[in-house]
């Protein structure tokens, strides 16, 4: 009984870490959206030296050094509960995780969707000729680490049940690779939730 009511709050606290890293992710993404409206009104008004940006871009980069120090402690609670295989808290970690950065991701691309449009319209087509669209690359590229970050539990719930035997290797690899990917990360997370749905079915 000790046991388990330890196990529970060691399971509490991994959570905790969970929630306040969503909770960065979100800080993080809305401090730039604001961060574009602020840039977008400065060029409309040619007031490009507001000092608002300077704070928003301040915001900007303390959130994201919150995003990589919440990243790195996740990937060693992930490592911690995939060695004491305690299947559970992966499950839920994974669950919520994974789930609660769906409205980012949308968010995100909306965001960006909406930049463009805003540059092809302003431009009347004609940036499609320029190097420009090629920059949208730039926040995928900063976009994906948060895919691999919201994965980190769901690939330590998979390497957890295939080292029990309890998943096959290729279904092992396609698991890792499907958590790896925009958008079917979600669909492996979903097959393993509905798959393993209790201890006691992985025991």
């Amino acid at each position: 009984m000790i046991k388990n009511i330890f196990e529970y709050a060691l399971g509490g606290i991994y959570m905790k870490f969970v929630k306040n890293a969503l909770i960065s992710l979100y800080i993080n993404l809305f401090i730039i959206i604001f961060l574009f409206v602020s840039l977008l009104r400065g060029l409309i008004k040619n007031d490009m030296g507001n000092w608002i940006h300077i704070l928003l871009i301040a915001g900007v980069i303390i959130s994201g050094i919150s995003n990589i120090i919440f990243a790195a402690k996740n990937t060693i609670n992930s490592c911690k509960l995939c060695k004491n295989r305690d299947y559970n808290s992966l499950r839920k970690c994974m669950k919520i995780l994974k789930f609660g950065a769906i409205p980012y991701f949308i968010l995100n691309f909306a965001m960006h969707f909406l930049i463009f449009l805003f540059l092809f319209a302003a431009s009347r087509g004609t940036m499609i000729f320029t190097p420009i669209p090629l920059l949208f690359f730039i926040p995928i590229c900063f976009t994906y680490p948060t895919v691999v970050f919201t994965s980190l539990y769901g690939i330590g719930f998979v390497v957890s049940i295939s080292r029990d035997k309890k998943l096959s290797k290729k279904k092992f690899i396609f698991h890792v690779l499907l958590q790896l990917c925009f958008i079917l990360d979600v669909i492996s997370t979903i097959s393993l939730l509905i798959k393993y749905k209790k201890i006691d079915e992985i025991n």
